[in-house]
């Protein structure tokens, strides 16, 4: 299996549209498919100069995902990551680490500051539409989109004055089920929805082998349960004109699945009992203001996010002997921002927007550490720290779009963005770090992009990116355990990390085949890295030879990745059926200050072949994908105290059937069914996410009243 699924991506090179499961009826396909991804402006996949992708509401429906990042596990470029924490995962995008993706709701970020990335803390439930931009991605979306962009886009009200939605899945790979239920419509201008959501999840359920001797993956359960409510109302001669509020609770309890412990370490417990996320939005947009004025859009929003991370090691320091760590990090973080943006017709061939960002990130973390050691005196000793810091980072910025129509089929598209940061620590209860100053930074980006449709069945494009993301407040001004390899410590002295992306690709559409294509170059500098320090306080030295287990923030390492993704899909006219494929393939190269590698974590080849069926069955509608997925062996090459050393994790595939269909009138009553792995393959896709579950099924239902 795993020689065939190799054979058929080897052809491919990012598909506009995960549409490729699931083309749209008639004649049009996911290139017609309308987003404002890429440009901020309305338009056809087939004409962005980016590479964009977007998951409609059809396609949310008919999956059954534990979690929202599930639904893009099959985006060409798009790999998923939990860090060894169930129910929290992040995205990469072309081999970029989570941290360096910008994750909005309805165009407002969810920000982090952490080393690990953003979560994806929204409730499927809730969603109408997923639309992706891969590659750089900061002139159009703010700081932090080095990798990419992802925008959710939540639920509005139903058509009519009232909607009941209920639903539930049952997930046999973590013995868990999900319920939920909404109240929609619209009446007078007016339209709501309020819904609300229930997960719980066991252990996850893998085959005994690798990783379990039970078939049971230890450390691995979660809970979360979600509150969503939307108002807007329309109003104006034209009704071109609309004010919406939207409120957002996420609460999630989750583990952390320890891994394989060496023989010195007795315990090793992680515990993540809260993670919650809040968010009011207001929202207002204005559409064929005048003839110059195409559309005002305005929004503003107050987010906080808790989280409560325990750690409890316990390690055998010689014969008799033992040192015990247990250590929490409680923080808050307080977001608030706003953006306004313009659409003008200014001249003819030119649709150009304006707009002005101000994006507020508040982080208050407090850290406490116990460690008792054993056998080094006659009775236990043990020692107590305490420590609780206050800082922020606010951003300004100022970014504009030209698209200049140069002929009927050629348009160029060009941005810049001004970016202006200020950070400071505001308290802190560490005299060292009393005197650490803050810092403010000005940048400029740019990007291109080029749209040709040469032929009327094809498009050809190509466009240059940039990417900027500042240090996180964590890696500033405060400091961690986590990782179990010391202490790592803030550094005030760094600066940000930059990226420029080259692409070229083309989009086709004849005869029944459809296919997006892509290749890319990208060229990354100033990765922020940790390296020893020699003699350690708050703020530690580097200066000589290695000898300490703590660690400090610095700017040292860069990176250089080039690619192919590709997307295609095939109607076999008059059978309802169409083969597809997307995949991608990729190399990255990481430059560190002591070697550089290959080996980071991220398959040379990856995707999804097979086949799906669109039709009826005893006149019912009715759908069926036969399918599978997989890659090829994956490495990573790191510094550890023995040397350089490189693991690696098994090429694989798996096997996977889903079907689904719909009842009565207006399809009120759906279902769908997934059979995942059914060769029961023991693998890990890659060593930043959680051994695969093994053989499951999924099962899901909604009903519209």
């Amino acid at each position: 299996m795993r020689r065939f699924l190799a054979a058929a991506l080897l052809v491919s090179v990012a598909p506009a549209s995960p549409r490729s499961a699931f083309a749209q009826e008639g004649t049009t396909t996911w290139l017609d498919t309308i987003t404002i991804a890429g440009t901020r402006t309305e338009l056809a996949v087939r004409d962005n100069p980016r590479s964009v992708t977007v998951i409609d509401s059809e396609d949310i429906e008919r999956q059954a995902p534990e979690g929202l990042a599930e639904m893009l596990r099959d985006v060409p470029g798009v790999e998923i990551a939990d860090d060894s924490v169930a129910g929290m995962k992040r995205l990469r995008i072309r081999g970029e680490s989570s941290r360096r993706v910008t994750i909005l709701v309805d165009g407002q970020e969810i920000t982090d500051h952490s080393t690990y990335g953003t979560p994806l803390l929204v409730d499927p439930a809730t969603v109408e539409r997923i639309e992706i931009v891969r590659g750089p991605s900061s002139v159009l979306y703010g700081a932090k989109a080095i990798g990419g962009v992802v925008n959710i886009i939540t639920k509005k009200g139903a058509n009519k004055p009232v909607q009941l939605e209920t639903g539930g899945s049952y997930y046999t790979g973590s013995k868990g089920w999900q319920s939920w239920a909404a109240i929609s419509g619209s009446k007078a201008g007016f339209d709501y929805r309020l819904s609300g959501t229930v997960d719980r999840h066991g252990n996850r359920v893998v085959p005994k082998g690798t990783y379990s001797s039970t078939g049971e993956l230890d450390d691995t359960s979660f809970n979360d349960r979600n509150l969503y409510a939307h108002l807007g109302y329309r109003f104006g001669e034209d009704d071109n004109h609309y004010l919406a509020l939207k409120l957002e609770q996420y609460h999630l309890e989750s583990e952390g699945w320890p891994g394989e412990l060496s023989d010195s370490i007795q315990k090793f417990k992680i515990d993540l009992p809260k993670r919650d996320r809040r968010k009011v939005g207001l929202f207002y947009d204005g559409d064929d203001i005048n003839e110059t004025v195409r559309k005002i859009h305005v929004d503003l929003y107050y987010q906080t996010i808790d989280r409560l991370f325990e750690n409890d090691v316990l390690t055998t320091a010689g014969p008799n002997r033992t040192v015990g760590v247990v250590s929490t990090s409680d923080d808050r973080i307080i977001d608030y921002g706003a953006n306004a943006q313009i659409d003008l017709d200014l001249w003819d061939g030119h649709r150009t927007i304006v707009g002005a960002q101000y994006l507020s990130d508040n982080l208050t973390t407090r850290k406490t550490t116990r460690t008792t050691m054993t056998g080094f005196a006659p009775f236990p000793v043990t020692t107590s720290s305490f420590s609780r810091d206050k800082a922020h980072i606010d951003t300004f910025s100022l970014y504009g779009q030209d698209e200049w129509g140069l002929t009927d089929n050629l348009k160029l598209t060009s941005g810049l963005r001004l970016y202006h940061t200020r950070t400071g620590l505001d308290e802190t209860t560490v005299a060292d770090r009393a005197d650490f100053k803050g810092t403010n930074d000005t940048q400029l980006l740019s990007s291109l992009g080029l749209s040709w449709a040469a032929l009327e069945t094809t498009t050809l494009r190509a466009s240059y990116s940039e990417g900027y993301i500042t240090p996180t407040l964590l890696q500033l001004f405060s400091s961690t355990t986590a990782g179990g390899q010391g202490t790592t410590y803030g550094n005030p002295d760094l600066g940000p990390e930059f990226a420029r992306n080259f692409e070229v690709g083309a989009r086709y559409e004849d005869g029944g085949l459809t296919f997006d294509a892509a290749a890319f170059y990208s060229r990354a500098k100033d990765y922020i890295t940790t390296t020893r320090c020699v003699t350690v306080t708050t703020y530690c030295l580097t200066t000589g030879t290695s000898s300490s287990p703590s660690s400090i923030y610095v700017n040292a390492d860069s990176a250089s990745t080039f690619g192919l993704e590709f997307l295609a899909e095939y109607d076999l006219a008059g059978t309802g059926f169409s083969p597809y494929v997307s995949g991608t393939w990729i190399r990255r190269k990481l430059e560190y200050s002591s070697f550089s590698t290959y080996d980071s974590d991220t398959p040379a080849l990856s995707g999804r072949i097979g086949v799906k069926y669109e039709g009826e069955w005893q006149d019912m509608p009715f759908w069926a994908d036969l399918f599978m997925r997989g890659s090829v062996a994956t490495k990573q090459t790191y510094l550890s105290g023995s040397g350089i050393v490189t693991d690696e994790l098994p090429g694989w595939g798996t096997l996977n059937f889903a079907f689904g269909g719909s009842h009565g009138e207006d399809e009120r009553l759906s279902f769908s069914v997934q059979v995942n792995n059914i060769l029961d393959k023991d693998y890990r896709p890659t060593f930043g996410e959680l051994p695969a579950v093994g053989r499951s099924i999924e099962l899901s239902a909604r009903m519209t009243f």
